[in-house]
């Protein structure tokens, strides 16, 4: 089937700092934080200590110098007790005369970690039981003027759902995480640790109002020509009077006015307004992100009695799900125009959330650009995420896969438990609705999967197995796809991801697909060529941070692949096994640890390559291509291509390279090489296409030509075909390797692609000389490579934090490279701060 969206822009919260909004003007909204010096202790254990939020336990404990670093060495071990304790936090604030003037005063909670008793002045005001869900309680009568205390105090997650747990009569799928709407990775992954806590995500807030308070505005558009846009914004509003308003809407340059009738209650209504030559919202590299912003006044007389500012883009999102001759295909179209998705899983940034900064959001979106991605999924083990994430997303052009929070279980099926899932869908939903990023509601990770293929229903008998699977489907196939389709504005929905498990054949011929025959099965890498989905949606290989962050974490001693403090920190019951056996099958197995860390990026890199450029080659059949993961929660052996310092590792190089827009993919078939050309471009390219082979020596042993190639607009074939009997020209396989590029009519290099003919452990690499010198520039350092024969695999590293433009590449003979280093770091003898080594030096 087709699910299509109308178009629709997006909205902000009326959350207006006090700069926007005239305190002295009567009725009008008053919103702020609630700012005063916070104190925490265990519960009624304890001096109390200072802290601030946002904050959770752990890092409040450390910032106190009470726990050591938790990611340092196998801290985390001595930190489990921590998740069995209840936990205080308090602040004093001051509240004005004038706010106290106020007919009605709420105290909002966003982000409370999770079961939280709220106290205002020594009376309960609130309970809260979901990390996700945002709490509001009308508190005017506990006020006072002056100093006011606030005190929550946390109740272990962990205690207080055992007897819950317990009187279940069986142990769900996933444990007892599942008895709690809080962060899934909390409790431990094969890529995390398990630190179990609570804490105060966000300031919460004051809102004092008179007589009328919008809670909630969403922008649609009506109609759309290209000519013109009608644009109608639909709120929700509470208000204390009968009487008719004036609502002005402004934007560029432009105001539109309409009189309503106001009604005494909560109701909604509406009001249009029209944009002139409206323009597109567009993902990275079909054109543009246009974002448009309103500022929506409501007057009662001439005073001004509510104001929202809203920022909205224009966009259809479809996804296309109708069968075809080859099965169930899955992708998206945006603005009717189909998108192959090119992006990755994305995972919290941090096991803490307070600790997670601006600047680190807009970095990693930064690499996501730099990446040629325009998709992230984000996982429903993790968190929704800040309204920055999404904004940043809007702005850039990358669409959103988002799950919501279920992962990888079998959840409660209570009458509580599906209240409270409902008001967290409802409101998560109306809160992103606004972001046109937003292109896929998901109702879970691998749940369906599981149920049906890891063997899970083999602890139930037939009356629990059919009480759990009801209970799965009043959640994902009616209370999540009903929110989506009443409240997402037209997004679609989908079930669970993937729609089958690898276990079943049709994964490959209907809908998205996990494909983890490499490495939980050990298949090959190359099997990726002949398990090709119509949208992969995960799959991944691990591989060791660099290190520098193995530095971070370790002393000396450490520092042994199966060391106890380097098993604390590789998850995967299998992981170092697994790199092993995968490393001895294509490279030649490194005596030093260090040299290990090396080689295991570099067979990460390569062997994901595979995937990416096999999801390439095969569109439209294949239209979409995420893998597992962008980014970690913790320094660790992981599957992700930014460390958790945001430091690339092989794989994110080489993503950079393989998402290019245009691209040119050889694959060695029988006794033939393809080269299939790829764009993704929205118009059609004229390229010229080169093959050579060299010797790792530089002397030249064939090469091919040919010239004028069109590229339509995003699509995939093959372009050329040799023989590689021809190609070699009397040469072994192990002694050449073939550099592939695509140009345009002017020359200029588009796209290069090395590749080699056999393992890499079987090439015979030569002793390398790899020549460097330093320049100072304005952005850092330039480091000017040459080569006299083949490096493979050429690492650059320095103790400086910076970034490398370009690492872990192929050099030819007598080639010359400048790569920037950038960095605002001031670096003393530079000449000597930089290091370079390749592969050979491993041998």
């Amino acid at each position: 089937m087709q699910k299509i969206t109308l178009f629709f822009t997006l909205l902000f919260f009326p959350m207006l700092s006090e700069a926007q909004v005239n305190f002295n003007t009567p009725g009008a909204p008053q919103r702020s934080t609630v700012d005063g010096e916070w104190t925490f202790r265990q519960a009624q254990n304890g001096d109390w200590k200072k802290t601030s939020v946002p904050v959770s336990v752990h890092t409040a404990l450390l910032q106190n110098g009470m726990i050591e670093d938790p990611y340092y060495r196998d801290n985390e071990s001595k930190l489990q007790w921590i998740e069995q304790a209840d936990w205080e936090f308090q602040c004093t604030f001051q509240v004005s005369e004038a706010l106290l003037l106020r007919k009605h005063i709420e105290l909002r909670w966003y982000g409370l970690d999770t079961y939280a008793h709220v106290y205002l002045n020594d009376s309960l005001v609130m309970e809260t039981n979901n990390m996700f869900r945002t709490f509001t309680k009308d508190v005017k009568k506990w006020l006072k003027p002056g100093a006011n205390t606030l005190h929550v105090y946390f109740e272990s997650p962990v205690k207080k759902v055992e007897t819950e747990w317990k009187n279940l009569g069986y142990e769900l799928p996933g444990g007892i995480r599942t008895m709690t709407r809080k962060a899934q990775f909390h409790y431990g992954w094969d890529w995390g640790p398990r630190l179990v806590g609570c804490g105060i995500l966000k300031k919460p807030e004051l809102v004092g109002w008179d007589d009328l308070i919008i809670d909630n505005i969403y922008v649609t558009t009506k109609s759309y020509t290209p000519e013109r846009a009608v644009m109608i914004a639909n709120f929700r509003y509470r208000c204390d009077f009968k009487e008719k308003v004036t609502i002005s809407v402004r934007s560029e340059g432009r105001k539109s006015i309409e009189d309503h009738n106001f009604q005494i209650g909560e109701h909604t209504d509406s009001t249009t307004w029209d944009i002139d030559n409206p323009k597109l919202w567009w993902p990275l590299g079909m054109g543009e992100q246009p974002l448009y912003d309103f500022n929506i006044d409501v007057k009662r007389g001439t005073r001004v009695i509510e104001k929202v500012d809203i920022r909205a883009a224009i966009r259809t999102v479809q996804l296309v799900t109708q069968k075809d001759d080859k099965g169930e295909p899955f992708y998206f179209k945006v603005n009717d125009v189909p998108v192959f998705a090119k992006g990755a899983n994305y995972i919290p940034q941090d096991m803490f959330q307070d600790r997670v900064r601006p600047e680190q959001y807009k970095r990693l979106l930064d690499d996501v650009v730099a990446s040629n991605m325009n998709m992230l999924r984000v996982w429903g083990g993790g968190i929704y995420e800040d309204d920055l994430f999404y904004q940043l997303c809007d702005s850039r052009g990358i669409m959103v896969w988002q799950d919501f929070m279920y992962a990888c279980a079998m959840y409660p099926g209570s009458g509580d438990f599906f209240k409270n899932a409902s008001k967290e869908a409802y409101e998560q939903i109306e809160r992103l609705r606004q972001h046109p990023s937003i292109v896929l509601w998901c109702g879970n990770n691998e749940n369906s999967e599981a149920w049906h293929h890891w063997g899970w229903q083999m602890q139930f008998n037939e009356q629990q197995r059919k009480k759990l699977w009801r209970d799965y489907e009043i959640l994902f196939k009616d209370v999540l796809p009903t929110y989506v389709e009443n409240y997402a504005g037209g997004v679609p929905y989908w079930e669970s991801s993937p729609k089958f498990g690898r276990g079943n054949p049709k994964s490959n011929s209907e809908g998205d697909s996990h494909y983890w025959g490499v490495w939980h099965d050990e298949e090959p890498f190359e099997i990726f060529n002949k398990k090709v989905p119509r949208f992969m949606s995960e799959y991944g290989f691990q591989s060791f941070p660099e290190w520098r962050t193995i530095g971070s974490f370790t002393v000396p001693e450490d520092r042994e692949l199966e060391s106890k403090v380097m098993l604390a920190h590789q998850k995967h019951p299998r992981g170092n096994a697994l790199i092993a056996e995968y490393m001895k099958r294509d490279y030649r197995s490194p005596k030093k640890f260090e040299d290990f860390v090396y080689v295991s990026q570099i067979l990460q890199a390569e062997g994901m390559r595979t995937g990416i450029e096999a999801h390439r080659r095969n569109k439209p059949y294949c239209m979409g291509t995420l893998y597992w993961q962008l980014n970690d929660v913790w320094p660790v052996a992981s599957w992700a291509g930014r460390d958790y310092f945001g430091r690339w590792k092989a794989l994110q190089y080489y993503v950079r390279e393989a998402f290019s827009p245009v691209a040119a993919l050889p694959i060695v078939e029988g006794e033939l090489l393809s080269v299939y050309g790829v764009s993704d471009k929205t118009s059609a390219q004229k390229v010229n296409l080169s093959v050579r082979v060299l010797e790792f020596e530089g002397a030249e042993v064939s090469h091919e030509i040919l010239r004028d190639v069109q590229l339509k607009p995003d699509s995939s074939k093959r372009v050329w075909q040799g023989a590689l009997k021809t190609l070699l020209n009397g040469r072994k396989a192990e002694n050449v390797v073939v550099e592939i590029t695509l140009s345009d009519e002017a020359d200029k290099q588009l796209y290069r692609r090395l590749m080699y003919l056999t393992p890499v452990r079987k090439l015979t690499l030569p002793n390398v000389n790899i020549k460097m010198q330093v320049q100072a520039v304005n952005d850092g350092f330039n480091l000017v490579l040459e080569s006299d024969k083949l490096a493979k695999n050429v690492l650059l590293q320095t103790e400086a934090e910076g970034f490398f433009s370009d690492n872990y590449f192929d050099m030819l003979p007598g080639e010359r490279r400048t790569i920037l280093f950038k960095t605002k770091r001031i670096i003393d003898a530079p000449e000597k701060a930089f290091s370079v080594m390749s592969l050979e030096d491993t041998y």
